[in-house]
């Protein structure tokens, strides 16, 4: 006979224990065993399944940065906290049976992923390099020195808002990157309300001037009057260091088709990218009663209707 090792003896334990049962409690054992079993294997169904409960259905993105050397515990309480996690202990759970690492980076993540596929994600560094943020009337050439690539595109269709890009983007990905956004978020746009909108994005300080402006810009056109807009100018002038500059009187004289000072109508192309709030302000304008308007030295606009009003307001809040 071979030797018993202790599992073998335990075995043989527990069956010379059941043969030893009578037959009504050979049966209770039995069906103990089966409940258990069942017990075991709806376990492992339930935990199945709850590995690809999301969240939501929702599939919008949001920002989320993992830190180096955040612990699991840590960011899984931090994802439920974002709606983006539905049990931090399960997923403190993949992670560990998995044996992933957890990496550090900026992520887009969606309340519709799955805890497995969500674990998936942050263990594999699937996270953008680089975020960066285009403010709203930025001309071409601050685009370029805000990204240091050599953009070439018509200006106004480089849509201002947040990316998240490669390092090694290149200057026409991140072109296409941007006009696809300006088509997704503006839509089909005529070029005069898309140069009205860049010349309201840089005249105003604030969203709710933005339509009361358009309105007064709007009206000149109508009435055939030079627009004399101070933002033509800064976009004549500009240059590295000084893309806005302050202008003066002498600076009005430039001769320039994007002078509005000397030419009627609008200049022949966009002078920024305007963001959004311009341009529904421009393709919604509301009527005012309105022609003329200044900013104060602590930027607050003033409005008036008459030439004499608007001459009066530059006595007030200007000299």
């Amino acid at each position: 006979m071979l030797p018993k090792t202790k599992k073998v003896k335990k075995l043989l334990a527990n069956v010379d224990a059941f043969l030893s049962m009578t037959r009504s409690q050979r049966l209770i054992a039995a069906r103990s065993l089966a409940k258990f079993s069942f017990l075991a294997l709806l376990v492992v169904g339930i935990y199945g399944y709850t590995l690809t409960l999301s969240v939501s259905k929702n599939a919008s993105t949001q920002e989320f940065e993992i830190a180096k050397g955040e612990s699991v515990k840590t960011i899984a309480s931090r994802l439920k906290s974002a709606n983006l996690l539905r049990s931090p202990l399960l997923f403190r759970l993949i992670v560990r049976q998995n044996k992933l690492i957890v990496q550090a980076g900026i992520y887009q993540l969606s309340p519709s992923l799955a805890p497995n596929i969500l674990a998936q994600t942050l263990t594999k560094g699937l996270s953008v390099d680089k975020k960066i943020t285009i403010p709203e009337g930025y001309r071409l050439e601050q685009i370029a020195e805000l990204t240091g690539l050599d953009l070439v595109s018509p200006e106004g269709r480089l849509f201002p808002d947040t990316y998240f890009i490669k390092e090694d983007i290149t200057a026409k990905e991140l072109v296409d990157l941007l006009q696809a956004n300006f088509a997704k978020k503006v839509g089909e746009i005529d070029n005069q309300t898309l140069i009205l909108a860049s010349l309201v994005e840089r005249e105003t300080r604030g969203d709710e001037e933005k339509p009361i402006v358009a309105s007064i810009l709007k009206k000149r056109l109508a009435a055939g009057w030079a627009l004399e807009l101070d933002a033509t100018v800064q976009y004549i002038l500009g240059k590295p260091g000084a893309w806005w500059p302050n202008t003066t009187l002498l600076d009005r004289k430039i001769k320039s088709p994007y002078n509005t000072y000397l030419n009627v109508g609008l200049p022949p192309a966009p002078i920024g990218n305007p963001g959004l709030a311009s341009i529904n302000a421009v393709r919604a304008a509301q009527d005012s009663p309105y022609w003329f308007y200044l900013h104060d030295k602590s930027g607050q606009i003033h409005y008036a209707s008459t030439l004499a009003d608007h001459n009066q307001n530059i006595q007030t809040y200007i000299y």
